[in-house]
């Protein structure tokens, strides 16, 4: 599902053959079947009519549970094991359960406060026994999306040398090292969609001036941030109550354990890179800036459900064919958007 308002469209295929990107989807889609494509069509309709109140809140994935009696049972489990009184204990699984009972239609902004307190405490026990070393869309995921979207110019490693750069500790200005690496679809938080526009544009000066090394490596530190919000968790739950971007909300458990799960299976398991590097169509870009906020806006459809799964099961999440689809469809998307990005400046 893409949002209608975008500034770049999908680019009419006088050639229906279908690449290889989309025959792996579409293989997924058959191991799901019928029912699993009716639960997907089910969740991105409830995404789709979400009120912002709802998107806006801090913890959404754990009202998100609201949906699964599973998932409801397992964060009833975790209160269970805080180290509160008994009395706090049925306090949270109160509070709780009354989200439950309102979402999404009559969420209010006074919800706000306790999901706060309480989701905190929820990632506390989940992640107990888990310390995860977050890897930030690896390397080689920045590279090949800036590589492959150079569509075999003779200047593509050129790109991808600096694709991975603004994951360097020396690239950002203080203060700036995460916040320029999100943007929140529902929010409007975050600095990447200026940092890829300001690229982009110098990008296009030195390719008016001929010089086309420097026009790739520009185009590669572009890409970076493009690539970025194709990641749900680089466009949604790291934002405050009253709208703030908050590094301990981006820099989370569940964000770790997802993009090592992306980076172990970029080129085996469910082998994330050939959506990329077998993707042949692009989507229209006309305006950097917004390009960001448009996969922004279709990879944080995915957020719920993902952050649920992996709070629920951190061990086993990673065998969960949702958890695969989902993220299969924002890996190529934001493959598309990469193609496009470089038609735009080339």
């Amino acid at each position: 599902m893409i949002p209608s308002a975008m500034a770049f469209t999908e680019e009419q295929q006088t050639d229906l053959t279908k690449d290889a990107a989309q025959l792996k989807i579409e293989a997924l889609e058959t191991e799901l079947g019928e029912e699993g494509m009716k639960k997907v069509a089910d969740y991105l309709e409830l995404q789709a009519s979400l009120p912002d109140v709802v998107k806006r809140m801090p913890y959404r994935g754990l009202a998100f549970s609201a949906t699964d009696p599973e998932s409801q049972a397992i964060k009833m489990k975790y209160i269970d094991n805080f180290d509160v009184s008994k009395e706090e204990k049925e306090k949270y699984k109160a509070g709780l359960q009354d989200i439950w009972d309102r979402y999404p239609d009559k969420i209010t902004k006074d919800d706000y406060a306790f999901m706060s307190e309480l989701g905190p405490m929820i990632d506390k026990e989940a992640f107990r026994e888990h310390t995860a070393v977050g890897v930030k869309w690896a390397s080689s995921n920045h590279q090949d999306f800036a590589y492959y979207a150079c569509d075999g110019s003779a200047y593509g490693n050129y790109a991808s040398d600096t694709a991975d750069d603004p994951d360097d500790p020396w690239f950002e200005l203080p203060g700036y090292r995460y916040y320029n690496h999100y943007w929140d679809a529902d929010w409007h938080v975050g600095g990447a969609p200026t940092r890829c526009d300001g690229f982009a544009d110098t990008a296009q000066i030195w390719v008016a001036n001929g010089l086309l090394e420097e026009a790739h490596e520009d185009f590669g530190l572009a890409s970076h941030y493009l690539s970025d919000t194709g990641n749900p968790f680089h466009s949604a739950g790291a934002v405050d109550q009253i709208g703030n971007f908050v590094e301990n909300l981006f820099n989370t458990n569940n964000h770790d354990l997802y993009e090592i799960y992306i980076s172990d299976q970029w080129d085996s398991g469910y082998d994330f890179g050939d959506y990329v590097s077998s993707n042949t169509q692009a989507i229209t870009v006309t305006d950097p800036e917004q390009a960001v906020k448009d996969n922004a806006d279709f990879s944080s459809q995915y957020f719920d459900y993902i952050w649920d799964e992996i709070e629920n099961n951190p061990d086993t999440f990673d065998s969960d064919i949702y958890v695969a689809y989902y993220t299969a469809q924002c890996v190529r998307n934001t493959a598309k958007c990469n193609h496009g990005l470089y038609d735009y400046i080339m």
